[in-house]
């Protein structure tokens, strides 16, 4: 049933747009606005609170399933996929960026890559040695690992309370980095426990879709080190995983080229998946 249910979700989330309803953004507005409202998260909140807040939809969810037949399961989850996995605001702007691209608009391309979360250092304009490290095509590896693998993953492993944790989970770290929360370096170092598995279950797709001897090495050499942040280890193993220049005329062809690449480790996770499942190790 978790292969049915990816399958269907993913089907969908790629050829339809979803409306407010459909989106993780919206429900966590609501549950942030409650928490707001009763002065939960005020600067003197305990980190056990924060972590009781972000386990508690997982709970309710779980409660609520355990409760239910398996057909009422099965749906439901997958409605909770529905609106777990994705991000359609990211995916729009991206194809805005795209057509801006093709125009040679490089100041509008700047604009849509630091509206994604990309920064100062978004100014494709620049020649390649004058810009940050940390290219434009390498956040957008690492938003697809957000959005779409490491939900898929918490899934698998954990059904649809998993996937509710992480997401909540995510949320809440972006919300108490904007704040600047004195809980922010707590809930930081949750997110790397959290994401420490699933991020090199993502790289190690990465180096089997790509290329292998290149990454293999750097994909080894992080494996046992709990220092390396998850953003870091899958922006290195991708960059190794396929080969793209700089090219200070065509600013699509990096992450064009590191979209390509996650999109195929998607497939492969949906490989795996579906192996898993016809060994008989996933239901």
């Amino acid at each position: 049933m978790t292969l049915i249910s990816l399958l269907i979700v993913l089907s969908i989330e790629r050829v339809t747009p979803k409306n407010l309803y459909w989106r993780d953004s919206y429900y966590f507005n609501l549950f942030k606005q409650q928490i707001q409202h009763r002065e939960w998260l005020d600067e003197d909140a305990s980190f056990w609170l924060l972590l009781v807040l972000i386990v508690l939809p997982s709970i309710l969810l779980s409660l609520l399933l355990g409760s239910l037949g398996w057909f009422l399961d099965f749906v439901i989850a997958t409605l909770v996929l529905m609106v777990c996995i994705g991000c359609h605001d990211l995916r729009a702007t991206y194809k805005c960026f795209l057509q801006a691209a093709n125009r040679g608009d490089l100041e509008a391309c700047s604009l849509y890559a630091q509206q994604m979360g990309h920064g100062q250092d978004a100014d494709i304009s620049l020649p390649s040695e004058a810009r940050q490290t940390g290219s434009f095509g390498q956040k957008l590896v690492w938003l697809n690992y957000q959005h779409y693998a490491a939900p898929m993953i918490w899934f698998v492993v954990f059904g649809a309370p998993g996937v509710v944790f992480y997401v909540v989970a995510r949320n809440m770290q972006n919300w108490l980095a904007q704040t600047q929360h004195p809980l922010q370096d707590s809930l930081d170092k949750l997110m790397a426990v959290i994401d420490w598995l699933p991020i090199r279950i993502t790289a190690l797709g990465f180096l089997l879709v790509g290329h292998f001897s290149r990454a293999l090495p750097i994909w080894l050499g992080y494996l046992p080190d709990p220092s390396i942040s998850a953003r870091q280890l899958i922006a290195e193993v991708s960059r190794a995983a396929e080969e793209t220049e700089d090219d200070d005329f065509d600013p699509t062809e990096e992450p064009r080229a590191l979209v390509k690449l996650a999109k195929r480790n998607m497939t492969f996770l949906l490989v795996l998946v579906s192996v898993l499942t016809l060994s008989g190790t996933l239901a």
